[in-house]
């Protein structure tokens, strides 16, 4: 095999693998690890990986390849620079909390924009997915909403019977002159 076949094979073998990331992702994040030491980018990958998500760094063009070849738009601006892919396999919102709690102690990474359910999000849109709660605080939240409209609602429903109830009581009470029987 010549020298040429052995490095399309290894950059075919590279797309192929992003591309089976990327169809079980359910989000992308493009960074610009610019300034960042290898030891950095091992702490980010160490923060992400109980996230199941993993930091690749990439050529952009065998990253736009692999795009492309899975109908995904984005803009030209995201692959300028070196590009990283930050590759969310659940709970996006917390992985890109993660991201931003990693660039508080690491100005030189930069979030260009993110890939999310068909979209492209811009750099701030991520910062917002960023501040959402994880899915069991929401969770949590909407368990706690429910109750309250179920209480309210046992409540206005019990509410007649009391005030009926109560009146019964107090006629029964007329009737036998004030006495408590």
């Amino acid at each position: 095999m010549s020298n040429r076949a052995q490095i399309q094979a290894v950059k075919q073998s590279k797309i192929d693998t992003l591309t089976e990331e990327l169809t079980v992702s359910d989000a992308i994040f493009f960074t610009e690890y610019r300034g960042l030491t290898v030891s950095q980018i091992q702490t980010l990958r160490s923060a992400l990986r109980p996230l199941d998500a993993s930091y690749i760094v990439m050529k952009n063009s065998l990253i736009k390849r692999t795009l492309s070849g899975l109908n995904m738009d984005f803009p030209d601006s995201v692959l300028a620079g070196p590009t990283a892919l930050v590759v969310s396999k659940k709970e996006c919102p917390q992985v890109a909390s993660e991201v931003y709690k990693f660039l508080s102690s690491n100005e030189a990474l930069v979030v260009k924009g993110g890939y999310l359910d068909g979209a492209f999000l811009s750099g701030n849109d991520v910062k917002a997915l960023s501040k959402l709660p994880s899915k069991q605080v929401l969770l949590g939240q909407f368990v706690g909403g429910l109750q309250s409209v179920i209480s309210r609602f046992v409540m206005g429903v019990g509410s007649p019977l009391r005030g009926l109830v109560y009146s019964l009581e107090a006629i029964k009470n007329k009737k036998l002159g004030g006495k408590n029987v």
